[in-house]
């Protein structure tokens, strides 16, 4: 597996939150789908840059990956996207932003069909050193336990702890990403286990104004950062959907799209979206949401907890 880095730069006013959109589409081989990723651009160093990774095959004799990406970015109150850009894999363009992740075999286990991967930060148990190269991968939960799950490799130097790419679940049952295994193997050769599971989170939208809604959650040190598309419980799949958000061409035309389907739900709106990490483990959250202003145009808000700070639930 490959990394593509891609850094977004703050102007004179920095952003409150920077998000990097990118489709993937391989050429030149078996094609598959194109994937979709929205990833959270986090602060780095030098200050004024923050820096978003991409996950991607490695291409195979004669292919190449093409990515098409953006940014957008939310500051007192307005929405803005950069132009979209291209970048091929393997070119000279990229070949210093790209990091690869050694893999066995066929790699880890993919994600079930219909969900994504979110970034965790690697749980480390009692006394275990977070240096060195770690090997890590998933099993279900009825797989027995082994080293050889473990196919892909990640090393963190003198540490902390890396953060890796986890899939949401391995499985689906009646819509519900179904709980798995996340194994790692550090210096000390031990096979240790963490418990993948998930809490469904709601956001009440009482008058009904609410056009998008979006949960940034992560651990509680924010070093693992993912960003959620919350959809409408009852909206009937179709124009305006909530995963099409950040890859509408014609945005006018998707937000209009949005509106007129969600006129259709009852009121209040519950919209609702998942968070993922090590069972036991604590995620903190808050929502972003998108509302259309009464003189025109829409405004995008925040929303935390009563009082300040950010929601936490336990695993």
């Amino acid at each position: 597996m490959l990394l593509l880095r891609r850094e977004y730069r703050d102007g004179a006013e920095p952003p409150e939150i920077v998000l990097l959109h990118a489709e993937v589409t391989r050429h030149g081989g078996p094609s598959g789908p194109t994937r979709r990723f929205t990833r959270v651009a986090v602060p780095s160093d030098p200050p004024g840059r923050r820096v978003a990774h991409l996950p991607l095959p490695e291409p195979g004799e004669g292919e190449r990956i093409l990515v098409r990406y953006r940014f957008s970015t939310v500051r007192g109150g307005e929405e803005r996207f950069s132009p979209s850009y291209e970048v091929g894999i393997p070119s000279d363009d990229a070949i210093t932003d790209l990091y690869r992740i050694p893999e066995e075999g066929a790699g880890n286990l993919p994600a079930a069909k219909g969900r994504g991967h979110f970034r965790l930060v690697l749980p480390l148990g009692e006394g275990e050193s977070a240096s060195g190269p770690f090997r890590f991968g998933f099993g279900a939960m009825r797989k027995k336990p082994s080293p050889s799950l473990c196919r892909a490799v990640i090393d963190a130097g003198n540490g902390p702890a890396p953060v890796i790419e986890a899939p949401e679940a391995l499985a689906v049952l009646k819509n519900r990403p179904m709980p798995y295994f996340l194994y790692h193997v550090s210096a000390d050769g031990r096979l240790r286990p963490d418990k993948i599971a998930c809490a469904r989170i709601t956001l009440a939208d009482p008058e009904g104004d609410v056009v998008s809604a979006r949960m940034v959650w992560g651990d509680p040190a924010w070093r693992a950062t993912n960003l959620s598309l919350m959809e409408a419980k009852g909206y009937a799949p179709g124009p305006g959907a909530a995963g099409d958000e950040f890859f509408a061409e014609d945005r006018a035309a998707f937000l209009a799209a949005r509106e007129a389907a969600l006129s259709l739900l009852p009121v209040p709106r519950i919209f609702e979206a998942f968070v993922f990490g090590p069972s036991g483990s604590r995620v903190e959250y808050c929502f972003q949401v998108v509302s259309r202003r009464p003189a025109g145009g829409f405004e995008v808000r925040w929303r935390n907890r009563e009082g300040g700070g950010n929601w936490v639930v336990t695993l």
